[in-house]
């Protein structure tokens, strides 16, 4: 079945959220030319806000026309420039947003200078667009200038600096430079630690702590997610509270992921459930990401079999999803298929056949009788079917799934081997070994013309196991010897599925009669288990 991802919405992105527009002055024209140039602006920004970029372009262009038509100053055509760059970006024309932003930037630099503070900000959106569109040299110089003029003007521990030493770690974590990176970031928290900025500071010691985590060092990333979570609870220099509801959810998401990883559930427990009630409290939250927190709470409620719980979470998120107008259909096929999962763990087959059904509707609706997504949901209820031993009502479905996959995803996809492999270990649980057999050899040739793989080594673990049932040992033993020798490749000798190999081989070889190659077998098997834990 689907099931909804323990994740953590938080990024390196959040400090640098997007381009930004034009900071050089504000804007109050008092000419009538220039009130001209102001209603154009207005018009292209509610059509930006519409997503109708065609018209957005169309009212753009037109004040540029009357910035240069009418004389007005440089400002005007330099704010103009600008966003209809943040246009050409939000459209995906990255070469086009570049071109026509460092053409703004060039009006400002003749007017201010190349040095003056507010070409940082351009200089910030240009290293975004250059990020985007995979120029890592030239992003890395638009960031390395913009902190240049901050530093000159303001000195290097201007919290301005912080946003662009943000973006520069993002592109050392792209290139898994992850020295350069925690460098920076420990710089960033440290130029925010008396900023008062408690949102900004929570975001920074998150990013810290995420790639601490990432090279292994667990218990330094634990600190700061502390040191986080405490932050949340404070106020900054101007009075307020943290009331960034999304910040507070992610470190409080982030901490409750290193127990559970910990299997410290009870500790993870409360912390998502604050997580949560903040981004509920808080009005500007996205019900996207809402969903995402309940979602969380739900899989830990799952793992620690309180499936009850489980399902009055996915029933929530259900309801947040229904107010989502502009939704896809898809969405509320995952929210509805999740609440199904936790309901057959109860044992609640009636309930969970009706909102798996419900979801297969909601597919084929959206995508049509041959849609991929229709073909995981009917091997949703196929495993449920197939739960409550209704083989009849379970193998159409899985059959049909499989030609859809066949012909949505090519005959030799990955998806379409694990799908043979499921009807094969249907036909073998209704004892019809032939057919069984049929698909188990179909699973392997498909599997056998791809890379050497795990998938590989479990296709020729199930149809050995079939000519072991079957008494076929002849066939059997080269099929686990294979098996044996791909994860041995794979994983190394003291890998568990390595182990569970063994464990089939040994199986084999007593059946055949040599109890000793069985014993040595299970020894070997032993001692890798053993040494797992």
């Amino acid at each position: 079945m689907n099931r909804s991802k323990f994740s953590v919405r938080l990024a390196l992105s959040l400090l640098v959220s997007g381009l930004v527009g034009s900071s050089w002055c504000s804007m109050n024209p008092v000419l009538a030319d220039a009130k001209t140039w102001e209603q154009l602006l207005k018009d292209a920004e509610a059509a930006v806000k519409e997503k109708n970029y065609d018209q957005a372009e169309k009212s753009y262009q037109s004040a540029i026309s009357e910035c240069k038509g009418s004389n007005l100053d440089d400002k005007f055509l330099a704010k103009t420039m600008n966003d209809l760059a943040l246009t050409y970006s939000a459209e995906g024309k990255t070469d086009l947003a570049i071109d026509t932003l460092k053409q703004a930037m060039a009006i400002k630099e003749k007017s201010l200078g190349a040095d003056d503070p507010s070409i940082a900000s351009n200089l910030g959106n240009l290293a975004l667009l250059y990020r985007r569109g995979g120029k890592v040299e030239d992003a890395t110089a638009a960031y390395n200038r913009a902190l240049a003029i901050i530093e000159k003007k303001k000195g290097p521990s201007d919290p301005q600096l912080a946003p662009f030493l943000t973006g520069l770690a993002a592109i050392y974590d792209d290139a898994t430079n992850y020295a350069e990176e925690e460098k920076t970031l420990r710089r960033v928290v440290q130029i925010l630690g008396d900023s008062g900025n408690q949102a900004a500071k929570i975001v920074a010691v998150n990013n810290l702590a995420a790639l601490l985590k990432k090279q292994g060092k667990t218990e330094q990333a634990e600190a700061l997610y502390k040191e986080s979570v405490e932050l949340t609870t404070q106020t900054d220099t101007s009075g307020r509270g943290v009331d960034s509801g999304r910040n507070k959810a992610a470190a409080l998401t982030n901490l409750a992921r290193v127990y559970r990883e910990k299997s410290e559930f009870e500790k993870a427990q409360p912390l998502l459930q604050q997580a949560v009630d903040a981004l509920a409290a808080d009005k500007s939250t996205r019900p996207a990401d809402l969903i995402v927190a309940i979602d969380n709470l739900a899989m830990l409620y799952r793992e620690l079999g309180q499936y009850t719980d489980a399902e009055a979470q996915y029933q929530k998120a259900i309801a947040v999803q229904k107010t989502i107008t502009d939704g896809k259909p898809a969405d509320l096929g995952v929210r509805i298929t999740n609440l199904a999962t936790s309901q057959q763990l109860q044992g609640k087959y009636e309930d969970a056949e009706k909102n798996l059904k419900d979801a297969l509707d909601i597919y084929t609706r959206a995508e049509g009788d041959g849609g991929v997504d229709v073909a995981t949901c009917l091997t949703n209820l196929e495993e449920l079917y197939r739960e409550q031993g209704k083989f009849d009502q379970a193998e159409p479905l899985l059959l049909k799934a499989l030609e859809i996959r066949k012909k949505a995803l090519g005959p030799d996809s990955p998806e379409v081997a694990s799908t043979a492999s499921d009807i094969a270990l249907l036909y073998k649980e209704e004892g019809k070994s032939a057919d069984a057999e049929t698909y188990f050899k179909n699973a392997v040739a498909i599997r056998e013309k791809g890379e050497v793989s795990p998938e590989l080594a479990t296709a020729l673990n199930n149809l050995a196991r079939l000519y072991r049932d079957n008494g076929q040992y002849d066939l059997a033993e080269p099929l686990y010897k294979r098996a044996l020798d791909i994860r041995t490749r794979l994983f190394g000798e003291q890998d568990p599925s390595v182990a569970a190999v063994l464990r089939n081989y040994a199986v084999l070889l007593r059946s055949m009669g040599q109890t000793d190659r069985a014993k040595a077998l299970d020894k070997q098997a032993r001692a890798i288990e053993d040494k797992a834990g």
